[in-house]
This record gives structure tokens, sequence and C-alpha cells, in this order.
């Protein structure tokens, strides 16, 4: 008898340990960001997007869809290049500098930062200086990478190789409150770029594609939004049809009919500066499988010159 209460106990004691998962709809985190506010005092109308393609131009603007007008805040080249961008439910833009061509625009030391443009007036300010194990330096110039807003916890989820070199990962993984600026969360040596967050059938996951291969995986999220570090494979752009030895550096998740769909985009990635001009770099799509929890390969295309 004795051996059975303790039995039971423990499993008692086990149960209770476990994290508590929450109880998300199923389906997209981000369908909740708004458009700044800002934009109806440009004269672009509402018609616009945001462009980070830089051919010409340093930093981030506005492009009006039909006329190819553009705007873009005094501010808006501060950060140098930039590269992953993502909005809040407020209309709020994070971005983070990306340097390409040289580290005249992007010193090494103001990388690993997050900026923030606000909705209502535009001006674009340093938002948040991301923790890390060292700063970037010209061996590795590269610090926040990826950028993703999940809207059930009013989280930013951002990558940084900060402190990595070519042989050894020393990246982090971060979860962001918005409304008090504080690092909640966060993976120690993981060097990734493109993240992003998806409410599976089971529960929330983290993706993150990887800076050192072609692998794609992810991590479930509590009902806080914090990570369980338990990361499981999920797939690899070197091993499907038409596939490249990249980095994911872009996840895009969408409602299709009934279900949802995943694109990723690529990049070469070898932590040199990202002028490497791929004319060749390749979108690729997937449909997720309700009851497996996994996303199937559907197809791959070459990206438009103006997809970023």
């Amino acid at each position: 008898m004795q051996k059975l209460v303790l039995s039971l106990s423990c499993l008692l004691l086990t149960a209770c340990s476990k994290p508590d998962m929450g109880r998300f709809t199923p389906g997209l985190v981000d369908n909740c960001r708004a458009m700044p506010a800002f934009i109806k005092n440009t004269g672009l109308g509402t018609q616009v997007a945001i462009d980070t393609q830089q051919q010409g131009y340093v930093g981030v603007r506005l492009v009006q869809a039909q006329t190819g007008q553009t705007w873009q805040h005094p501010t808006w080249d501060d950060a140098g290049h930039v590269g992953a961008n993502t909005r809040d439910r407020q209309g709020n833009i994070y971005l983070v500098p990306t340097p390409e061509v040289s580290l005249a625009e992007n010193p090494p030391a103001l990388q690993n930062r997050i900026y923030r443009i606000d909705s209502q007036t535009g001006e674009m300010q340093t938002w948040l200086e991301l923790p890390a194990v060292a700063q970037p330096s010209p061996a590795n110039p590269f610090g926040a990478m990826g950028l993703f807003y999940d809207c059930d916890t009013h989280s930013l989820y951002a990558s940084s190789l900060a402190g990595s070199t070519p042989q050894q990962a020393q990246g982090r993984l971060y979860q962001i409150d918005v409304a008090s600026k504080q690092v909640v969360d966060q993976l120690e040596q993981v060097d990734a770029i493109g993240v992003g967050v998806f409410n599976g059938v089971p529960h929330k996951r983290f993706y993150f594609g990887s800076a050192r291969s072609s692998d794609v995986y992810s991590v479930p999220l509590d009902a806080q939004g914090h990570f369980i570090n338990q990361p499981r494979h999920e797939f690899a752009l070197a091993a499907l049809p038409n596939g490249n030895t990249t980095s994911v550096r872009r996840f895009m998740f969408t409602k299709a009919g009934s279900s949802y769909a995943l694109q990723v985009k690529e990049l070469e990635f070898s932590f040199r500066l990202l002028a490497e001009n791929n004319l060749k770099r390749r979108a690729y799509n997937f449909s997720y499988q309700a009851d497996k929890d996994t996303w199937q390969f559907l197809s791959s295309r070459l990206e438009t010159t103006t997809s970023r």
C-alpha cells in the first residue's frame, strides 16, 4: 500500500510540474497588427507598403503601390541598412539594423538593437539594446536579425548573432514584453536568422531558421509565450526539391481556405557582409497538417526582384 501511495504522489508531482501551455485558438498570431496612424499625414493614401529594399536609398521608406511615389521620415536612415521588421497592434513598427555592403552605415557596436517607428509621429528611435554574450565586431558584424510579433501575449520575438563566430554559436533567441520593454525569456547558444510564431493544434510554437544550415527548428511556447527548450526539427531547405543550402530569413504564415499556409524565404549567410545579391533566391511554400502538427512542402519559386 505504501508503494502505491508513493507512486501516486510521484505521478501527481509530475503532473503538477508540467508547464501551462494555454488554450490558444489554432492559427495566426499576428493578425491584430495595425497600420501606422501617421500614414494619413504622408499624402500617399492608404494603399502603401513598407519598403526595405534599399535600392538607391538607406533605411526604410513607404511606397505607394499604384504610383510608386515614396515617403521617408528624416529619422528613417538613422539605423543604416535595415533588415527584418514587424508591427504591433498599435501600428508601431519595429526594425533591426543589418549591415550589407560596408560597416560605414552600420557600425558593429550599434547592430544588436531594435528600433521603433512611432505609430503616431513616424519618428524612429532606438527602442531596446539586446543583452548579448559579446558585442558584434568586424569579425562578425551581425547582431539582431529576426523579428516576429505575437498578438496573444503582446510579445516581440527576436534573434541575435552577437558574439558568435563562424566556429562557435553564441547567439540568442529573445521574448520581449512590448509593454515593459523587458526581455522576459531567452534561449542561449542558438544562431538563428528568421523567426516566427504559429498556434498549432496542440499549442503555440516558435519557429527559427538556423544561421549555420538550411534547417528549420521549432520549440513549444507556454501560456505566457516563454520558451520550452525542447527543439524539434521541422525541415531543411537543402532536402526539398530545388532546395538550396541557405538559411531561412523570413517566415510568413497566412490563412489558406480552411487551413493555413507557410512561406519561407532564404538567404545566403556565412558571417560575412550580405552583399551576395543572389538573384536566384527562392520562396518555399508549405501547408499545415493539423492532424500531425507539421508543415507539408508544396512548391518553391524564384523570388521576384521586389520581394524582401
